[in-house]
């Protein structure tokens, strides 16, 4: 869609170090590279970016998680990554993972990665299993009816700072989506589709 992505682990590989995943994204293949909010990858000063203080510097894949769907142990220190641009018009998604059930034990794993409005990749919230949507039809039609949209969800919100040596998770909570546009629960806010395509705006 225009742009080169550049990927970036922070923290270190075992359990309790807080591998945590980020992208920056350039016109040009060698940069300036930068965040949705226009901040650069290059870091001119000592900061501390990950752990419980951890800046807020590029666009955070997703964090330390648990109790999404059918897990039996949550996934923390997500690193290390590639991503493959596949000549199915899908990307992937691929990094490894520890658990938070105690051990150093680790395992691959592929998500699908879709293009937003703005341009920006974001992962999908379960691993790949074959699925055949393509940013090509969220852009061109309507994936699903917007009068089915309403509903009772289960919400997962990425943290940048989490305190990795106690091996903390962030855990879903529970929203509605109303008919009328509106969203309350654990968050309030706002919902609405962009007709004739698979774009939903949420703003809690």
């Amino acid at each position: 869609n225009g742009y080169y992505f550049l990927f970036v682990t922070n923290g270190g590989l075992s359990a309790a170090e807080g591998y945590q995943m980020r992208m920056f994204r350039s016109a040009k293949p060698d940069g300036p590279y930068v965040d949705g909010m226009g901040r650069s990858a290059i870091f001119d000063n000592y900061v501390m970016n990950y752990g419980p203080n951890a800046d807020t510097r590029g666009q955070l894949i997703m964090s330390a998680y648990a109790g999404w769907g059918f897990m039996k142990t949550g996934e923390l220190a997500q690193g290390h990554n590639s991503v493959i641009a596949a000549p199915d018009g899908r990307s992937y998604l691929v990094y490894h993972t520890r658990f938070n059930d105690g051990s150093e034990g680790h395992q691959v794993r592929t998500h699908q990665l879709y293009l937003n409005q703005e341009g920006w990749l974001v992962s999908s919230p379960f691993e790949y299993n074959g699925g055949t949507i393509t940013d090509e039809d969220i852009a061109s039609k309507e994936i699903v009816p917007s009068e089915q949209i309403a509903g009772i969800y289960h919400l997962l919100v990425h943290s940048y700072a989490l305190n990795y040596k106690e091996r903390q998770v962030v855990t879903p909570v529970k929203v509605e989506l109303h008919a009328d546009g509106t969203v309350d629960g654990a968050y309030r806010g706002t919902w609405s589709i962009e007709e004739g395509t698979g774009y939903i705006s949420i703003r809690l």
